[in-house]
């Protein structure tokens, strides 16, 4: 049976009056579509493309070379990565893609993988599909924890062939692995022989670094949080991946990997791959002209982190004022896309409560979704995750309104 809330990129369109707090998506008012156009006339004015086919044909097997250096000088002044050459980027067709063929690749059914308590929801429907054998382990505040038992019970007993884990400003639960970890992480991997998939989609969405800014604190405005991912490439067990769907829009279908040169080559033989002629070549001509200029860059700086910084501490301001200490615990996040509530009675089950909170006309994740297996599901009960960029802050505080009249006629109804 699908989980309930999985289903939602197949509902109904029309209805306009609920909030949809469960969609981890942007409005249509943070789409940049002023700059895509632009990028767009460019690709379709450079007659030297059109007459090389640049972007009019099927395109190299790693991605459009183009835009692999452009990542390069992006990654360089966002993450300050300066170890990075095209030969470690791969294009690809957003996360999802490759997460698909990383497992296709290689992982075979029956294989042993290790992700996070909570994780990406449609990451572990992925992994489903592969039929590999999925164990979780606990995160706290500085992500993923490694501790002895991690160690001993773990890694020395399952032996995962891989972990998928997302390091940054963490869906669902908005953490970000803390630097010492990361290379914690990185030394296990090349111990007990595992790859790290480091799902970085919201690594550039930092908005403490933009109220340091604003603050009149001098930065050099290089990300705050600990490094990417991608500076691991060289350890030769690290898939560091990125996507524009979070940072322009989901329907570019268009992100990209970094790893070892080895993985890379790896990754552009492979035969979905060869066959289709790398990912998307048009598109990544229009993302190239993105980034060319630091247009992309600015977006994100400018628009992006100030105004999801805005719905974030709203939302946040609102959930505490309007149920309080009392009834929930929620962490503050210093980026990303979301919230994470857990309410401090544990019998509280937000799958029911979702039920009711449909009625009043607001909807979010409930915390089971985010769980691998039943007694996962069964603490992740009374937790559930609300998107704070899929509307503006008005809106934000209409839904936490709506939200409270839900959980007051669940408690009646439970009492």
């Amino acid at each position: 049976m699908m989980d309930i809330g999985l289903e939602d990129r197949n509902e109904n369109q029309s209805d306009t009056t609920t909030i949809k707090l469960h969609k981890g998506e942007p409005d249509e008012t943070m789409i940049p579509f002023n700059l895509l156009e632009k990028a767009t006339q460019k690709v379709f004015a450079d007659e030297k493309g059109r007459h090389q086919r640049t972007y009019w044909t099927y395109g190299e097997d790693e991605g459009n070379t183009e835009l692999r250096h452009q990542v390069i000088n992006f990654l360089r002044h966002t993450c300050a990565i300066a170890t990075l050459s095209y030969e470690n980027i791969f294009i690809t067709n957003g996360t999802s893609a490759i997460l698909d063929q990383i497992c296709t690749m290689f992982l075979r059914a029956g294989d042993t993988i290790l992700v996070e308590c909570p994780t990406y929801s449609y990451g572990l429907q992925i992994f489903r599909d592969h039929h590999l054998h999925i164990i979780s382990y606990s995160v706290d505040d500085d992500g993923l924890v490694i501790d002895s038992t991690f160690i001993n019970d773990v890694l020395e007993r399952t032996k995962p062939k891989m972990i998928y884990i997302v390091p940054t400003f963490q869906n669902p639960a908005g953490v970000t692995m803390s630097h010492h970890r990361r290379e914690q992480l990185v030394q296990l991997s090349l111990k007990y022989h595992f790859l790290i998939v480091a799902d970085e989609v919201y690594h550039h969405l930092d908005y403490e670094k933009q109220d340091h800014n604003s603050n009149g604190i001098d930065h050099d405005r290089l990300v705050e949080h600990p490094k990417s991912f991608a500076a691991y490439h060289a350890a030769g067990t690290v898939v560091a991946l990125h996507s524009f769907s979070k940072i322009l829009t989901p329907a570019l279908r268009l992100g990209f990997a970094c790893a070892s040169h080895e993985h890379v080559n790896a990754m552009g033989r492979y035969g979905l791959i060869h066959s289709g002629g790398g990912a998307n070549p048009f598109v990544s001509g229009i993302v190239a002209r993105t980034l060319e200029d630091g247009s992309l860059k600015k977006f994100i700086d400018e628009k992006l982190c100030v105004e999801y910084g805005k719905r974030m501490r709203v939302l946040y301001n609102e959930l505490m004022q309007i149920f309080g200490e009392k009834h929930i615990t929620c962490r503050r996040p210093s980026g990303g896309y979301f919230l994470w509530v857990k309410f401090n009675d544990a019998g509280v089950d937000c799958d029911q409560l979702l039920i009711i909170a449909r009625k009043y006309g607001v909807t979010f994740s409930p915390g089971r979704l985010f769980a691998h297996d039943e007694e996962a599901k069964a603490k992740l009960a009374h937790c559930l995750r609300l998107c704070f960029t899929i509307v503006d802050c008005e809106q934000l505080r209409v839904g936490c309104a709506r939200l409270k009249q839900a959980f007051e006629e669940y408690k009646n109804i439970t009492l």
